[in-house]
């Protein structure tokens, strides 16, 4: 499965992307509900690929949500490569969850600016 988790942020109308747009910043309590729903969703697959995952920054209250979505969904493997960092404010990772042991694991930097 690919899941684009948006940052653990819940959105069901077009124009949250503008009234919502601090969860980008801040953190928010509402976040965890939003990455339980996602963990309950995503235990029923083997492998899983997120994008825009923040590995640990200000908006997700400096928590790694790959790891968390891991341990929530009971995958015994895990791994995130961090494509963006704006500090410590806010980060952007890609991630991915599995219940089958790697052989090998490679990082390869995305195209960007």
């Amino acid at each position: 499965m690919s899941y684009n988790i948006q940052a653990g942020i819940s959105t069901s109308h077009f124009y949250q992307y503008l009234t919502h747009s601090w969860k980008h910043v801040l953190p928010d309590a509402g976040r965890f509900v939003n990455l339980d729903s996602i963990a309950r969703l995503v235990s029923g697959f083997d492998i899983v690929g997120m994008q825009e995952v923040d590995p640990g920054s200000l908006r997700s209250g400096f928590v790694n949500q790959t790891e968390y979505l891991a341990l929530k969904a009971g995958f015994p493997y895990w791994h995130y490569q961090t494509n963006r960092c704006i500090g410590k404010v806010a980060r952007q990772s890609i991630g991915v969850l599995s219940r089958f042991r790697p052989t090998l694991l490679t990082e390869h930097k995305l195209p960007g600016r």
